[in-house]
């Protein structure tokens, strides 16, 4: 096999296979520092690293193209190459670059919470079918049934990328998945403040985020201008910190 056998790859916990797919390869070009160019194998050899099949591999790759992170190219030394990335692009790949220490994952919270409400009202106001939904409303029951606080934390974390995927302004989305990436990629642990109970936060908690997706279902932006200051209201109950 070619040098992409020395590449590993995390796959993310996603209800779509491509999805995942596609997000361990872009994870992989961004913790790597991948230069544009570099070659990442043929559509077999990153099935095989990757432990998909061909369908799955194709669809994931058409959706690193539209992202603009691969190009692919036929002939004897022909396959998929990261790409030169776009400015959205890059701006996300320099954010995860300086992700490293406790400071920034905070820095990243408080950037990230400043664009959410933007975020929640742009996604209420594009236009989606419904099958565009299912992966909010996917991480949606799953963060209802979580069963402690660092997993109810983990499945909100989820619960807000999907949010970001259905938000209709690029420049927005690339930001707002670049700050979330950096949380994400740090593990943090979702704390009770003093005298809080875990369960009635959770329950309150998950009450705001059904909000949330109902005015983006109804497209809705008054209702989710409402709920996105309620969320800002009942996000500062808790502390995020590293295990």
């Amino acid at each position: 096999m070619s040098e992409a056998a020395d590449l590993a790859y995390d796959m993310p916990r996603r209800e779509s296979r491509a999805e995942s797919t596609a997000q361990a390869v872009e994870r992989r070009i961004v913790q790597d520092r991948l230069e544009p160019g570099v070659r990442l194998g043929t559509r077999r050899e990153l099935g095989e690293l990757l432990g998909v099949a061909p369908q799955t591999v194709s669809e994931a790759i058409k959706l690193l193209e539209d992202r603009g992170r691969v190009v692919t190219k036929t002939g004897p030394r022909g396959g998929v190459f990261v790409a030169e990335p776009a400015v959205g692009v890059r701006l996300a790949r320099s954010m995860m670059a300086v992700s490293g220490s406790e400071n920034q994952v905070v820095e990243a919270l408080e950037v990230r919470d400043i664009l959410e409400s933007a975020v929640i009202v742009h996604a209420a106001q594009a236009a989606h079918r419904a099958p565009e939904l299912d992966g909010m409303l996917q991480a949606l029951d799953r963060m209802r049934a979580a069963t402690d606080t660092a997993e109810f934390y983990r499945r909100n974390l989820e619960f807000h990328a999907e949010i970001a995927e259905l938000c209709d302004n690029e420049m927005l989305r690339t930001l707002y998945r670049g700050l979330l990436e950096i949380v994400q990629s740090s593990a943090p642990k979702l704390t009770p403040l003093p005298g809080q109970d875990p369960q009635k936060l959770r329950d309150g908690r998950a009450k705001v985020h059904a909000d949330i997706a109902d005015a983006i279902v109804r497209g809705d932006v008054t209702a989710a201008r409402s709920a996105a200051r309620a969320h800002a209201k009942h996000g500062r109950a808790v502390v995020a910190r590293r295990p």
